[in-house]
């Protein structure tokens, strides 16, 4: 499995706004695996003040070998909650399909339940359960399981420092022992810069044999 792209995606929908976005990640080499890299671009938009679509392609590489575009895939989101005011509780359903564009890698789809809950004091609170189905000859058996976590706070400036957690606990026909299973933790810096440009700054270090000893990561986007 690569390194990490993914964020503690919040639950709220823009009407109207176009947005485009750069992930990077890099993984040293750990445990006998070659440094890793994964370049990722997406565009979504809202459709509705309920209602996001988005496409993305992923490019990887480890060790020598080029890099290669290895993932296509969209998503919808639809949040069917929306908090009152500053603070509170906003939830949405998304569906999202990964096309692989490698020959030994399988397709995926899941749903995803994202949670977010905003605090009066600058805190924030997101959670993510994922819950997939892989197909294609390769495909494992059984359904696949993961969360995410984020907790951040807003300082004056109005940057949003906190903390992040990835866990993916393989699928229900074996979920393995802790060590064989994917968690990672780690810290999260994001913020604004201007009207349009936003970043995400993040390290996760692995808590688990089977995940990678550290991702560093770097989101890009500009909205409008």
């Amino acid at each position: 499995m690569a390194q990490s792209t993914s964020a503690v995606s919040g639950s709220e929908v823009t009407a109207g706004e176009h947005l485009f976005d750069y992930r990077f990640a890099y993984s040293p080499e750990n445990d006998g695996r070659d440094e890793g890299f994964v370049h990722r671009f997406h565009y979504q938009h809202g459709f509705t003040e309920r209602l996001r679509g988005r496409a993305l392609l992923t490019f990887g590489k480890r060790g020598a070998e080029p890099l290669k575009a290895r993932i296509a895939s969209l998503e919808a989101l639809f949040q069917f909650k929306e908090r009152d005011g500053r603070s509170g509780w906003d939830s949405a359903i998304r569906l999202d399909g990964n096309i692989p564009l490698e020959a030994d890698k399988p397709g995926r789809g899941r749903v995803a339940w994202h949670n977010q809950y905003r605090l009066e004091n600058g805190v924030e609170l997101r959670g993510v359960l994922l819950v997939g189905r892989e197909f294609g000859d390769l495909a494992r058996p059984g359904a696949s399981i993961e969360t995410r976590e984020e907790a951040t706070y807003k300082l004056k400036s109005g940057l949003r420092v906190g903390a992040q957690m990835f866990n993916v606990y393989g699928t229900t026909a074996d979920f393995g022992s802790f060590d064989e299973q994917r968690h990672q933790i780690g810290p999260v810096v994001k913020g604004k810069l201007g009207k349009h440009l936003r970043y995400e700054a993040s390290t996760l270090f692995g808590v688990s044999k089977a995940a990678s000893d550290a991702d560093f990561r770097l989101f890009v986007s500009y909205a409008f």
